[in-house]
């Protein structure tokens, strides 16, 4: 698959539905379009949790980006549905980067299929390792040549026990982040009612007796003005947006990926080392099985009555030539083995730890500019609401 194709993909995950029943559950639209037509299907939680299972066996020791974790209690809410369907669609735009997963066969039918998805994409036949050799070579061309050293085995070595070891920090920072976020948005909360509510009517109904005369009152006054009341409108749009709960949202989707059942982002990209690990054990059995032929083989050989011999049947000449071709097949399967174990060690080694690294590193300068503009925004016009409180005729009067 060519990772160049320009053709643009438009997708969206929208207009969640409970499904009523025993067991409700939320139905999201999947619509767009790509290169092969538009789509527009209906899909529950389960199905994403479903296709990304079927690539995960599909491509082995790719990274497969996340879909959100599950939930027991309140996923009915309405924050929690919002929050799911943005996962959900910021799941699909990272598969949608990834041109050779988007356009497989079984992502297609992910898009394109109508109703249930599992029974469609369970009729596909499993995948061979010579299968698994052939697409690879198809969809990662530019890894051809690539060396196999031990500066790239330390690098992947490495960083998997990098993910491994922060994983306790990054729990500590989500608490620290979920306490500055709060207090961040309790303090804003406040500063919107002792605006709004607790100063005018702190006016009104204590500082109008010492005044004796309405047209004193500050806030009071000021409140009825129309620029006024617009600065007021807009500080307090502002404050009810808190830019700086992106921090602790970011930091919390790390967090939850330590939990054992989740398939964030650092256990999904754990999940390559373990594909690639777990083909290695593969290899290691099989080298274990040839070594076992061949011992047998030895034995027949030489004439040896051994419990692995005693009870095989047939001639000599029979058992030998069908022990041969047992080694033979597994010196293919061997063979195999490897060639995926160094198809697997070039994609992580080259690819895929510098695309996450990079990604996650792009993900937090955004995050901060957004908090950077947030916050100049805020000060903004916090400085003009109260330049102009501070400019008020009455406050004016009694700087006098």
């Amino acid at each position: 698959m060519d990772q160049s194709d320009e053709t643009e993909i438009v997708l969206q995950v929208c207009d969640p539905k409970v499904q009523p029943g025993i067991n409700k559950y939320i139905v999201y639209t999947v619509k767009g379009m790509d290169k092969n037509g538009q789509f527009d299907v209906q899909r529950r939680f389960s199905d994403f949790k479903t296709i990304r299972s079927f690539l995960l066996t599909k491509w082995p020791g790719c990274y497969i980006p996340p879909v959100p974790p599950r939930k027991a209690f309140g996923n009915m809410e309405q924050q929690f549905i919002d929050e799911r369907r943005l996962m959900l669609e910021e799941f699909l735009k990272k598969i949608a980067t990834l041109k050779y997963l988007w356009y497989s066969e079984e992502f297609q039918i992910f898009l394109k299929t109508p109703g249930e998805i599992e029974k469609a994409l369970l009729s596909i036949p499993k995948i061979t390792n010579d299968e698994i050799i052939n697409k690879y070579q198809e969809s990662f061309s530019e890894l051809s040549g690539k060396e196999i050293n031990r500066e790239i085995i330390s690098k992947i070595n490495d960083f998997k026990a990098y993910i491994k070891k922060i994983q306790p920090m990054v729990q500590n920072f989500k608490q620290i982040a979920k306490n500055i976020a709060e207090a961040k948005s309790a303090h804003q909360t406040s500063l919107i009612h002792f605006i709004t509510i607790f100063v005018p009517e702190y006016e009104n109904n204590v500082l109008l007796e010492y005044a004796e005369q309405k047209e004193k009152l500050i806030f009071a006054n000021l409140i009825q003005n129309e620029e006024i009341k617009g600065l007021i409108n807009q500080y307090c749009d502002l404050l009810k947006d808190p830019k700086f709960q992106q921090l602790y949202q970011e930091v919390r989707k790390e967090g939850k990926q330590l939990k054992v059942m989740n398939r964030h982002k650092l256990k999904a990209f754990l999940e390559t080392f373990e594909e690639r690990e777990k083909y290695e054990q593969q290899k290691a059995n099989a080298e274990q099985r040839q070594k076992e032929l061949q011992l047998q083989l030895q034995e027949v050989l030489a004439g040896k009555t051994t419990i692995r011999t005693l009870f095989t049947t047939g001639k000599k000449e029979d058992n030998v030539a069908k022990l041969q071709q047992q080694i033979a097949d597994v010196g293919k399967e061997i063979e195999s083995y490897q060639f995926i174990c160094d198809i697997l060690t070039v994609l992580v080694g080259y690819i895929e730890i510098d695309k996450f690294k990079g990604e996650k590193q792009y993900q937090y300068y955004c995050m901060i500019k957004n908090i950077i503009s947030y916050e100049i925004s805020l000060s903004q016009i916090a400085e003009q609401f109260w330049g102009k409180v501070s400019e008020s005729e009455n406050m004016l009067q009694q700087q006098q």
